[in-house]
């Protein structure tokens, strides 16, 4: 072999170990990093803001009382409101008509009719059996009769606690119990036909209700016993004192439209035709 040929082959053995070589240290050289992933989501935000972001306001809250706790501002609570005191109220649920004149009482039953004794001092309203009557003011029972109480028959006396009384007479049934405490308007019984009223069932008049006020007067004695008066009287206020309106006030005998605060609770009845002068009288045609 020639000299020539053989640094040939050297140089080319030279060059395949400086080759491998070369591809040696690269293999132990640092990888090269891997394409990141594709992905269309946007880029998530970091967890802090940037400078030119702003982060958002707190929210608040506004811790709820505890149990048991005072209110924060007590002054703004409105006062308890009071319960308003009641007025005066009918004895019937209606404007009753004022009993008229009939065999029993030939001049009706108002507050100045003529009785044996002196005025009627009461009033009597027509009405049903069984009709409700109720407390025209606030009071205490003190009577509630339900047997004859004298010629009322069966009877309930409220006081009123301000000196004056009423009583409601010839009642059907009586709905309250003595000594409770009612308000107006509460039913304390019905109308019917007991007492003296009884007479007028069999001659077809209508009940009605013994309505009557009584101021609680000091007699000489310096007692006052207007229950007694009361029931004694027969009819209501009558007595040897009350012959005329004056005489009646001075003896505690108040008409009892003052009871009921001038309410319009009754109206009178007509006056009554004498036979005589229906002849004389011609209707419009």
């Amino acid at each position: 072999m020639k000299t020539f040929e053989i640094k040939i082959l050297l140089w080319l053995f030279v060059s395949i170990l400086i080759t491998l070589s070369a591809l040696g240290f690269a293999g132990t050289g640092p990888a090269a990093p891997l394409p990141a992933e594709r992905t269309d989501e946007p880029l998530q935000a970091a967890h802090w803001p940037s400078a030119v972001e702003t982060p958002p306001p707190p929210s608040l809250t506004i811790p709820s009382a505890l149990p048991g706790s005072p209110p924060t501002r007590p002054e703004l609570a409105p006062p308890p409101a009071e319960p308003a005191p009641s007025g005066p109220k009918c004895p019937l649920s209606r404007v009753a008509m004022v009993r008229g004149s009939d065999s029993e009482a030939s001049e009706g039953g108002g507050f100045y009719a003529a009785r044996k004794n002196g005025i009627h001092g009461a009033v009597d309203l027509n009405g049903a059996v069984g009709e409700p009557v109720f407390a025209v003011a606030d009071g205490k029972v003190v009577v509630a009769s339900r047997r004859d109480w004298g010629k009322l028959g069966k009877t309930v006396v409220l006081d009123h606690l301000d000196g004056g009384y009423t009583i409601y007479g010839h009642l059907h049934t009586v709905e309250v119990q003595p000594n409770s405490s009612i308000i107006a308007g509460h039913m304390i019984g019905t109308i019917g036909y007991s007492g003296n009223a009884a007479s007028l069932q069999p001659k077809n008049l209508p009940p009605h209700l013994h309505f009557a006020y009584l101021r609680a007067v000091t007699g000489i004695d310096g007692k006052a016993a207007p229950l007694a008066r009361v029931k004694d009287s027969g009819e209501g206020f009558r007595t040897r004192f009350a012959k005329d309106a004056i005489l009646a006030d001075l003896a505690g005998i108040v008409n009892p439209i003052r009871a009921v605060g001038f309410l319009k609770c009754w109206e009178d009845s007509p006056p009554a035709v004498m036979p005589s002068m229906r002849s004389t009288l011609t209707l419009p045609r």
